[in-house]
């Protein structure tokens, strides 16, 4: 017996080193089954003997002793979570010798049985024992599911018809349901047959369902109460020039002078006064000469502003050459649309439409949108004449020399006087802010139907078997929240289309698959006897041969990047004990991370108005003018094409005569100058208090995208290697649940190819004493294995694992030490990190697990686990992190500490495991397990 034991541990301690590194290689989730070295059941010939019908009497199932799925230790790197299985413990029921477990398959029913009704009930009860044995031996060779919902070797048909699993957890950064499957695979819908010409046939159906957390939404609302301010300030100068400046420049026209106008002003707190003004240019400074100095002889001026002839009449009299030229410093601007609001005084409230006719418009925070000053431009600067017909802005010349304007049109033109400019807009200031958040999370429910056709052929002629399978899966899924009871439509039609294209494999058929199905399900209808297997293999062969596929199998689902399978078709495969080739082509959804992140801000404006106002309006102007005549002959102006003359004679009673004669071309009027320069400076500060919105919408979470994939697997000898490659759709990129617009998120792609790869050697080593019975198994896996996709980022990085697994096993112990380390890229940079995890167990039902990472951060977990009975364990756990389930940052910095508490049920069908503790300042609890009726 010690020495079955032994060959039984070096069996485990292999596949279970191999199970070890793969899960270790896999970044994500996953939990690992330990395939047992037992044969794929063969029926024998029919026995004489009778047999009891009872199913709970003489045709119990034979249990062959399992490992339950074992948890793993959550390790890093941060964006990946690298997990190794727990250690078989020496203390567990050790499995029965595999010629034992041959010698004790059940008997199908013999011809002897007459009662049709008793016998289809005892072949019924074979058919499930063979099933559930078979699926205890060889679980990825039976495989009813598509792993999301429990594990091979957990299916017994024969005992149970319910299947579920659940995870929920109650931690902070943690969703409450991460997990809950229910499957139900009717015992009437279980089949498996043996055919002449050595052909195994084995077919599975089922319903199952299943909820499955998917993210968590943030919405994120900030309203603010902002008061906005912006200065305006509007400047003008004006100079008159001094007479016939031409006579002493070289007849220069005056219109080829150029205008360099320059204006400051300076405000001072109330009370201290305001030092003056010195504009210092000191470019050219010994060229600039005052415009006096160029007036030799001074010429006196024409006309009087205080005359409705004069400045009244805006100079129209006057001949061009004796009308002041005034020099304009400022362009003008048109603010007189002002004038429509209730007033120009502080508090004056301005219409929006009254700002937009002056060219005014306020930023929108919202939208980004600047604010914007561009009132209409009525005039350029310049040398001009101060004549009606000659000034190219009369609102500003009425200003300037016409004394006779009304109140209300000195007002209207005084708003079409000046430059005017602004300031810029002041940091808004914040008044209210208020901040609400809701979080909510999203979860992915789904109905499938799996079913699972299976044709194992041994040759009759040569040890080799060949394998076929069809699974199909077809299902629906819903991704919808609780907490909003709402339903998105986007992701649904992902996942569904993932499931959908499942059903495309219900139809295709491998023809000796089909036919071999038929023509068994034909044979159980009648009641006729299973076949016998008459192949050239000896049984060992052939247990060699089911033992290769179902590592094969076990190693495709591994390299495969399909999170739940819909449809999986399996060319014919051929397998001999010490090589396997396993072509498949596979159908279902892939998950990626993502964190996607959508703004939307909502700006309504205030009214606007005058918080501060200072104008010039009553006191720019008016420039003063005082006519003059002279004898036209003392000037050099040329008379208008319009002249007078009139001769008065006085004559007296004597005949003595007075003549006088006048005459319009003796003498001329011209303008002297007594006030030539007048400046304004004038400040409209415009104000409102406006509100901005602004709403983020975050998700943080899953994906699951329909993808097609091509997986090669296969072995040979100690050798393990396998690739795949797929193509992932996304129906839209940037939407994710309540994000429309991933805005400022992870970016996504609509379509992205990814492929993996693995390959591995598994080298084990059997100690054995002097009678040849095993005392210790020694194994060793160096391990490669590398992931690309096309989509790579700092979620979903390709990444490369170079790992050495190593365990060794013997009657009072066991150990493991798997070091790594892992190279992750994510299109920007590469990171690497170096890990190592290790499990100890004690005949005595003691296990300790720890693991370790070295990179940026340093992360450890240990926990311990102890048996207290054959159904209860306890133990406790220590680690400088907190998990979360945000979709990205999938560890904080925070110790944790706890303890666990365990049961098991007598045969493994069900399995419960609690763990109570505190998390940085929360209290967590996590219940998790399976349950089968």
């Amino acid at each position: 017996m010690l020495n079955q034991s032994f060959l039984k541990s070096y069996r485990v301690c292999l596949y279970l080193t191999a199970i070890t590194l793969t899960n270790a290689l896999k970044i994500e989730r996953i939990k690992a089954s330990v395939p047992l070295e037992v044969g794929l059941i063969e029926t024998s010939k029919y026995s004489e003997a009778n047999i009891d019908p009872s199913p709970n009497e003489q045709l119990k199932p034979h249990i062959v002793a399992q490992i339950s799925p074992p948890e793993a230790i959550e390790v890093i790197p941060q964006n990946s979570n690298i997990i190794t299985p727990e250690k078989l413990n020496p203390s567990e029921q050790p499995e029965p010798n595999p010629s034992q477990s041959e010698q004790k398959q059940p008997t199908p029913p013999n011809e002897q049985v007459d009662d049709p009704a008793q016998r289809k009930k005892l072949l019924d009860i074979y058919i499930l024992n063979s099933v559930s044995n078979s699926a205890k031996r060889y679980p990825w060779f039976i495989n009813p599911t598509d792993n999301l919902n429990f594990s091979g070797e957990k299916f017994n048909p024969l005992l149970d018809d319910i299947y579920t699993d659940f995870d929920l957890r109650f931690a902070q950064e943690q969703p409450i349901l991460n997990k809950l499957t229910v499957t139900n695979f009717p015992r009437k819908d279980q089949f498996y047959w043996v055919l002449p010409d050595n052909r195994i046939v084995v077919e599975t159906k089922g319903l199952q369902a299943g909820i499955l957390y998917q993210g968590e939404s943030t919405e994120l609302e900030n309203r603010q109460k902002l008061r906005l301010s912006q200065a305006l300030w509007g400047m003008q100068t004006v100079t008159v020039l001094p007479q016939r400046l031409e006579d002493l420049t070289g007849e220069v026209d005056l219109k080829n002078f150029s205008i360099q106008s320059t204006a400051a002003e300076l405000i001072t707190p109330e009370g201290i006064l305001a030092p003056p003004i010195t504009i210092d240019n000191q470019a050219n400074s010994n060229s600039v000469k005052p415009i006096s100095d160029l007036v030799v002889t001074p010429k006196i001026g024409t006309g009087s502003t205080q005359s409705s002839q004069g400045g009244g009449a805006l100079f129209q009299y006057l001949d061009s050459d004796n009308t002041p030229q005034i020099i304009q410093a400022f362009p003008t601007n048109n603010l007189q649309s002002l004038l429509e609001a209730k007033g120009l005084f502080t508090g004056a409230f301005i219409p929006k439409d009254v700002l937009a006719k002056t060219g005014f418009f306020w930023e929108n925070l919202a939208t980004g949108e600047k604010s914007r000053f561009q009132p209409e431009m009525t005039s350029l600067p310049g040398t001009k004449v101060a004549q009606y017909d000659k000034f190219d802005n009369l609102d500003l010349l009425n200003i300037l020399v016409n004394p006779f304007l009304s109140p209300q049109e000195r007002q209207a033109d005084y708003l079409n006087s000046l430059f005017w400019v602004s300031l810029g807009q002041r940091k808004p200031e914040i008044l209210e802010n208020a901040v609400t958040q809701e979080k909510y999370s999203w979860h992915n429910l789904y109905f499938s139907n799996p079913h699972n056709r299976t044709l194992l052929q041994h040759d009759s002629k040569k040890v080799e078997a060949t394998y076929y399978n069809v699974f199909a899966n077809p299902g629906i899924s819903l991704s919808f929240s609780f907490n909003k009871g709402d339903i998105d439509q986007l992701q649904t039609a992902n996942a569904t289309l993932g499931l959908l294209m499942g059903g495309i494999f219900e139809t295709i058929q491998h023809p000796e698959l089909k036919q071999s199905l038929q023509e068994a399900k034909a044979k159980y209808k009648q009641q006729d006897n299973l076949a016998s297997l008459n192949s050239k293999s000896t049984p060992e062969q052939r247990k060699k041969i089911n033992q290769r596929l179902n590592r094969t199998l076990f190693f495709s689902n591994s390299t495969s990047k399909i999170e739940q399978v819909s449809g999986k078709y399996t060319f014919p495969s051929p397998i001999t004990p010490n090589n396997s080739s396993v072509l498949q082509i596979r159908t279902g959804n892939i998950r990626r991370t993502v964190q996607f992140i959508g703004t939307e801000s909502q700006w309504t404006e205030g009214d606007t108005y005058i918080s501060k106002i200072r104008l010039s309006n009553n006191n720019f102007g008016s420039l003063t003018f005082i006519g003059l005549p002279i004898p036209l002959g003392k000037t050099s102006i040329q008379p208008i094409n319009h002249s007078s003359a009139v001769e008065i004679k006085l004559i007296s009673p004597d005949g003595e005569q007075f003549v006088q004669n006048f005459n319009s071309s003796d003498l001329t009027t011209i303008p002297m100058n007594i006030s030539v320069f007048d400046m304004a400076s004038d400040r409209i500060e415009l104000t409102q208090v406006a509100q901005l919105k602004n709403k983020f919408h975050v998700f943080q979470g899953s994906l699951y995208l329909p993808t097609i994939e091509a997986l090669w697997t296969g072995s040979s000898g100690n050798w393990n290697y396998g690739i795949s490659s797929g193509i992932w759709l996304n129906l839209n990129s940037a939407s994710a649940f309540n994000v429309t617009n991933n805005q400022t998120g992870t970016q996504e792609t609509g379509l992205g190819i990814y492929i993996n790869g693995l390959l591995n050697l598994i080298s084990n080593h059997v100690k054995v004493n002097a009678d040849g019975k095993s005392q210790s198994v020694t194994s060793q896996v160096p391990s490669l294995q590398f992931h690309w996709n096309s989509a790579s980022n700092s979620l979903n990085p390709s990444y490369m694992n170079l790992i050495y697994a190593f365990s060794h096993q013997n009657q009072k112990f066991n150990y493991s030490l798997t070091p790594g380390l892992t190279f992750i890229y994510d299109n920007s940079n590469l990171k690497k990190i170096a890990f190592i995890q290790g499990n100890l167990g004690l005949s005595t039902g003691l296990q300790i697990k720890g693991s370790m990472e070295f990179s940026k951060n340093l992360f450890y977990s240990v926990e311990g686990l102890t048996k207290l009975n054959s159904n209860w364990s306890m133990g406790a756990y220590f680690k400088n992190f907190r998990s979360t389930n945000q979709g990205f940052s999938n560890r904080v910095a925070d110790l944790s500490c706890g303890f666990i508490l365990q049961k098991n049920s007598s045969n493994n069908s069900n399995f419960w495991q609690s763990s109570f503790g505190i998390s940085g300042d929360s209290f967590e609890v996590q219940f998790k397990g399976g349950l089968r009726f």
